[in-house]
């Protein structure tokens, strides 16, 4: 237990989350479409050089990955900041997420089924380009509800994440009870449970019929440490850590492009090459400190970062629709031949489509808005002379 008094992180702003989300977006833009040729149209793209004897794209793609943990890290952040000092509204945060979902659904999973429901062959795994081939009720409503992501594997993320808010009560109501100190070993021995040992669990005669309860795999069961980087984003928040870490590497002397640069290298090298996924808890947080401070020396790079951090969601959900399922735009994509052109080109496109998207509900909820205020009026005369 702990006496001393919560001291929340005031590190990042609203726009710097929103930088932070950008680039987040951008390494899973690049993940997804560098590491998984099988899934893209025509030949795989062209790399400038080798690391360690593997192309770039791979071992930049492969590292991309930390997207995940980064996004489950911020959304425990920001959770915590926003319901400090208040009753958690559990529904409003499902409510949130599922709206900004069915917003992509709506539209383009009956895109899918109109236009694209018979492409010819153009990758080499065929679940990408037969996944609008047949329609069921049972799939479509599981994939609406966000429970099965057959129509766009990569949004398996959903359910995931909103098993992580369901679990935030808890989480708040443990470190909130100890010191940081304690919470950091908490985050550690969270990592080691979710990871090795819970899922390890099912492997054992007696205990393997957990394996088919959904229940332990969504709160138990993480293939990589994404429930303890959600857990580690609230423990940063409370605890005021980037504020802690900012100011211990100022004083230091490593906030400066080159060590910032320097950090990012590191933390690459490290991950891929050495230690793994299993330090993101402690790898996030430097690479956030980082990252503002480079940012903030190159106003216009930190306004663009701001801009594509606000549609961050809306392209997670749609970027692999023009990346994998929808052929045309696939062969667009690819059609630069070099990796870096042709993620420019995907994230230019995400990005559009989302400012589309946005567009698109908002002007459908003015015109229900003017049509209620018109129907509203007629109504009531109608009422009044039966």
């Amino acid at each position: 237990m702990t006496n001393e008094p919560i001291q929340t992180d005031k590190f990042l702003t609203v726009d710097d989350t929103r930088i932070m989300k950008a680039v987040a977006i951008t390494l899973m833009l690049m993940h997804h479409l560098w590491c998984f040729g099988t899934r893209t149209a025509g030949e795989p793209l062209e790399y400038l050089f080798t690391i360690f004897g593997i192309p770039s794209t791979i071992y930049f793609g492969f590292f991309g990955k930390i997207c995940v943990p980064m996004f489950f890290f911020f959304g425990g952040y920001g959770t915590y900041l926003s319901q400090f000092g208040k009753k958690f509204d559990l529904v409003g945060k499902l409510k949130k997420l599922y709206f900004a979902y069915w917003k992509v659904f709506l539209i383009f999973i009956p895109i899918g089924f109109i236009f694209f429901s018979t492409q010819a062959a153009y990758c080499q795994d065929a679940f990408i380009y037969t996944r609008f081939s047949n329609f069921t009720l049972k799939e479509l409503v599981s994939n609406f509800l966000g429970f099965t992501s057959t129509y766009n594997r990569e949004w398996w993320f959903l359910i995931s994440y909103a098993f992580a808010l369901m679990t935030f009560p808890l989480i708040r109501a443990i470190i909130d009870m100890f010191s940081m100190r304690v919470n950091i070993f908490l985050a550690i021995v969270v990592t080691i449970l979710m990871t090795n040992i819970f899922p390890g669990v099912i492997k054992n005669e007696t205990l393997g019929v957990l394996g088919r309860n959904m229940l332990y795999i969504k709160f138990f069961c993480q293939t990589a440490p994404y429930a303890a980087c959600f857990w580690m984003g609230a423990i940063v928040a409370r605890n005021g850590i980037l504020d802690r870490l900012n100011d211990s590497m100022k004083k230091n002397g490593l906030l400066n492009p080159f060590a910032d640069i320097g950090i990012w290298m590191a933390v690459i090298f490290l991950r891929q090459s050495e230690i793994g996924d299993k330090f993101d808890i402690f790898f996030i947080p430097a690479l956030t400190v980082a990252t503002i401070d480079i940012v903030n020396r190159v106003r216009v790079l930190r306004s663009g970062l701001v801009q594509l951090g606000k549609q961050s969601t809306n392209m997670w959900l749609i970027h692999t629709f023009f990346c994998y399922y929808f052929g045309i735009m696939s062969k667009v994509v690819t059609t630069p031949r070099y990796a870096i052109l042709s993620l420019i080109l995907l994230i230019a496109l995400s990005f559009v489509a989302g400012t589309l998207v946005d567009l698109f509900w908002k002007g459908l909820g003015i015109l229900c808005e003017k049509g209620n205020a018109i129907l509203h009026p007629l109504l009531s005369r109608l009422l009044r002379k039966t």
